[in-house]
């Protein structure tokens, strides 16, 4: 072999061999680019879902390399005139957590009754809601956030969906609604650009009611 082939090969096998602390806080790093380059336009939402998944699954960091090596150095902006606030900030209560990203979603239905998903319940970043002649309440203040975006997809018919996020964690909504209702209190932010983490709400609605809330 020659010297400087067995040099590349060699270093190679050192980047890859790390200790599974050590990469988990790789995985962390690699994710931590993707949501900034994400934040900055230059990558899309899909593109950002399909590397953060392979992030969270690599086994080596030659792995986690290849998924932001075409990415530029990207700082977080700085807004104007030194203001101390940026145009939205996740909560500072929440804790992020790498795994849930790309894990199979978190499914919760109610038939003519009610429940709640309250406490650390989150498993996922994709929750699907079913709701008929019913009561749902998703309370999000207690659980663990994924870097990105956590996609809630509802179905309330004849029934009401309540979310209850922590303050300054931004939410989205693209909800259809017939005949039914689907608001977001003025008392929600609901500026996701520059935001590590926050909420999608998407889905049907038919005579029934969806409402999302901002509480401590």
């Amino acid at each position: 072999m020659k010297p400087w082939r067995k040099r590349m090969t060699t270093q190679a096998a050192f980047r890859d061999d790390y200790a599974p602390r050590n990469l988990e806080a790789l995985k962390q790093g690699a994710i931590d680019r993707l949501t900034e380059a994400f934040a900055q336009d230059f990558i899309s939402m899909d593109e950002y879902e399909r590397r953060a998944g392979l992030a969270s699954a690599a086994n080596k960091a030659s792995e986690l390399e290849l998924l932001t090596i075409d990415l530029p150095q990207v700082r977080p902006q700085a807004a104007p005139g030194s203001r101390k606030h940026a145009r939205s900030e996740p909560a500072p209560m929440a804790r992020r957590n790498y795994d849930l990203v790309g894990s199979p979603a978190v499914t919760t239905g109610c038939i003519m009754g009610d429940r709640n998903m309250t406490g650390n319940w989150l498993t996922s970043d994709r929750v699907s809601s079913f709701t008929v002649m019913g009561s749902t309440k998703l309370d999000l203040r207690d659980v663990d956030l994924p870097p990105g975006p956590v996609h809630i997809e509802v179905f309330t018919l004849m029934g009401d969906t309540k979310i209850i996020v922590p303050r300054d964690l931004p939410v989205r909504m693209s909800a259809f609604s017939l005949m039914a209702d689907s608001r977001i209190d003025r008392n929600v932010n609901q500026q996701t650009r520059g935001a590590e983490c926050w909420v999608e709400v998407s889905g049907f609605i038919m005579m029934g009611d969806v409402k999302v809330v901002a509480a401590d």
